[in-house]
């Protein structure tokens, strides 16, 4: 599975979510400011879309190791997320079930594609997994462990981190499911509270949870069963294995409560009025612990497919192939990557589009280190030497276009 992970690093990849956080990791690194989170001065020059939480390990990697130890940490992250799910597993059916759920969510192309970026998926994952393995343990003391571990899950991505513990949680013993997802719901409500930084309150709880919640944010899916569609989808090669699981649990006793679980976090998921796909995946590593144990019996009398699964993960990315399956690179990277080369580090520079692109801005700012300003046309004056706009761009006379390719002109003056 750690082969597979790395496959995305052999390539160029653009990734809108991951190339922003990136960006503003970098940013914690640099000025120490690890409550009050910025992008740049032209593009979120105060960013709370989501708490600083879940930025803190990539910046860290930043300071003490570089940029380059971002996506390894991220990866460990979905590698202990796979852990945590592989040992529900074989709580229940023992060593082939845990190997199983390891195959099943090893291949899962949205784990190991998005599992070694700096998003808030890998360590959400490792967390509410993780919590949702404490409650659904025998161990009376696995308790705290669980409220910890959701509390950790909450302050990387809020609610959604709250799932595993409380529905694994209330098969076992409601009251103290109750007790631990309110115990675990404190560190962030005291954020919340102290607001560090400001506008804490403001642009993420209100903006985002509960204009989420009540779909005063329009963007994203309305569709109330969009996380069953994300699972029916995105879920391969897992999901014929968990339809298994899912009937066996109607007469083995032992599986019934991670069979619940998996639907009720599906179901909960529900909820929010605005829904991505991203959001889902939260419900992924239990979805492949319970798949892991109905795969357990075919995977035992096939002893050799681990085997064979590991060496075709290990040339897969020893050959390159990813690259072949990954999107074209940017022209930021390619056709333009000549005279972008001569713009100094933190300069800034105009990003030309009749309908903001935030992808070239978070491209500019993680690949060359930019400070993008979004503009609707090229300014005749200004403080701006450089530029990048769309094919199409009214031509001003005091810009003249070096490049072009991609779509997109590079300009100086």
């Amino acid at each position: 599975m750690a082969a597979l992970l790395a496959v995305p690093w052999r390539t160029h990849v653009d990734d809108l979510d991951a190339q922003m956080y990136l960006v503003i990791a970098r940013n914690i690194a640099r000025t120490g400011h690890w409550f009050d989170l910025s992008f740049g001065p032209g593009f979120w020059p105060h960013f709370r879309e989501h708490l600083p939480f879940g930025f803190w390990p990539a910046a860290a990697a930043i300071r003490v190791l570089g940029e380059w130890a971002v996506n390894p940490v991220y990866a460990l992250f979905t590698l202990g997320a796979v852990a945590a799910a592989a040992r529900i597993a074989r709580t229940l059916r023992g060593a082939w079930a845990e190997i199983a759920t390891i195959l099943l969510l090893g291949t899962c192309e949205i784990i190991w594609h998005y599992g070694g970026r700096p998003l808030l998926e890998p360590p959400l994952l490792f967390f509410a997994t993780a919590s949702a393995a404490s409650a659904a343990s025998a161990l009376e003391g696995r308790w705290i462990a669980g409220s910890v571990f959701a509390a950790l899950a909450t302050l990387v991505k809020g609610p959604f981190g709250l799932l595993g513990l409380a529905c694994a949680g209330v098969v076992r013993h409601p009251l103290k499911a109750a007790v631990a997802v309110g115990a675990a719901m404190l560190p962030a409500v005291v954020f919340l509270i102290a607001d560090p930084g400001g506008g804490w309150r403001e642009h993420y709880f209100r903006g985002q949870v509960l204009g989420s919640a009540s779909g005063l944010r329009t963007d994203g899916i309305a569709l109330w069963w969009f996380p069953f569609a994300v699972v029916a989808g995105r879920f391969w090669p897992g999901l014929p294995f968990t339809l298994a699981g899912l009937w066996q649990a109607r007469r083995v006793v032992r599986l019934r409560p991670l069979a619940f679980t998996c639907i009720a976090v599906t179901a909960l998921l529900c909820l929010p009025a605005r829904k991505w796909g991203n959001h889902t995946y939260v419900v992924f590593p239990l979805l492949g612990a319970l798949a892991g144990c109905a795969a357990a019996g075919l995977l035992e009398r096939l002893r050799l497919l681990p085997f064979a699964v590991a060496v075709v993960a290990c040339g897969f990315l020893a050959s390159n192939l990813g690259a072949r399956i990954m999107r074209a690179p940017c022209p930021f990277s390619t056709s333009l990557a000549a005279p972008l080369d001569e713009v100094p580090p933190r300069s800034p520079i105009l990003v030309v589009a009749k309908v903001p692109d935030d992808a070239a801005v978070a491209e500019l700012a993680a690949e060359r280190d930019l400070d993008p300003f979004p503009a609707a046309e090229l300014p005749p004056e200004g403080p701006y030497h450089f530029a990048v706009a769309r094919e199409g761009t009214k031509p001003v006379a005091s810009w003249n276009v070096r490049a072009r390719g991609g779509g997109w002109l590079f300009l100086q003056r």
